[in-house]
């Protein structure tokens, strides 16, 4: 480089006479070959003392102010500056968006694949609600069990339509692969896929020696809307 031969540009060199005056330092003269004084006082505290404006003590400043601090010594180049903003951005952009429902409709995301529609496959689900509702159950009665099985999740419990306005879905019965607001998914013993709307039907479920029946028209709501709703008893008018 052009500026080894130039020991006064190095950054280890001894700082200028004017800046030791200006800073009011007591520095000896007579440097050794190396260019460090003899004797010499600390920099930054000296500074500090003379830096001080009258009112304020030049100690208290210094060890609650400077001491054990981190101080930049230059501004961050431009590039640096840029490259955060950029990296920034990227993030951005890479963060991962939520689908609305009308592209996850066109992305089949709800679908259940025909390969996927087989009784077999759906049965050990059916054994983990059977230990899901055991457990919800517990040792209340079947009456107290009611207000309960309204918050409770249906994914994997079989059911059956008992009464409904349209003929063709009543007696259809199966594991409860999807539920939405207004419809079940079941899969039938005969590995079907039957799309049962809740609107005017009446589902019955078979739990230890008791059969539950649950209406649907007053049943219209997503497993996670049911889970912190109210319900109030109402009357209902038989099909």
């Amino acid at each position: 480089m052009e500026n080894q031969n130039r020991p006064e540009l190095s950054l280890y060199s001894r700082l200028p006479e004017t800046v030791h005056i200006t800073a009011g330092l007591n520095v000896e003269l007579g440097a050794d070959a190396g260019g460090a004084s003899s004797k010499q006082t600390p920099f930054i505290p000296g500074y500090v003392e003379n830096s001080v404006v009258d009112g304020y003590e030049a100690d208290k400043v210094f060890s609650t102010k400077v001491k054990h601090k981190v101080f930049m010594l230059d501004t961050p180049s431009r590039d640096t500056a840029d490259a955060k903003e950029t990296l920034r951005r990227r993030k951005r952009a890479n963060k991962a968006k939520v689908l609305t429902a009308k592209e996850k409709r066109q992305l089949n995301v709800y679908d259940i694949p025909l390969a996927s529609r087989k009784y077999e496959l759906f049965e050990p689900l059916h054994q983990l609600w059977k230990g899901y509702v055991e457990e919800l159950f517990g040792s209340s009665n079947p009456i107290a069990f009611t207000q309960k099985l309204l918050k409770a999740d249906f994914h994997g419990a079989i059911i059956t339509v008992a009464r409904s306005k349209c003929p063709s879905y009543i007696g259809v019965s199966g594991i409860v692969a999807q539920e939405t607001e207004n419809v079940f998914k079941i899969i039938t013993p005969t590995n079907a896929l039957r799309v049962v709307p809740k609107v005017n039907s009446v589902f019955t479920i078979h739990i230890r020696n008791s059969i539950f029946t649950l209406h649907g028209n007053q049943f219209r709501y997503r497993a996670s809307q049911r889970s912190s709703k109210k319900f109030k008893s109402r009357p209902t008018i038989d099909l």
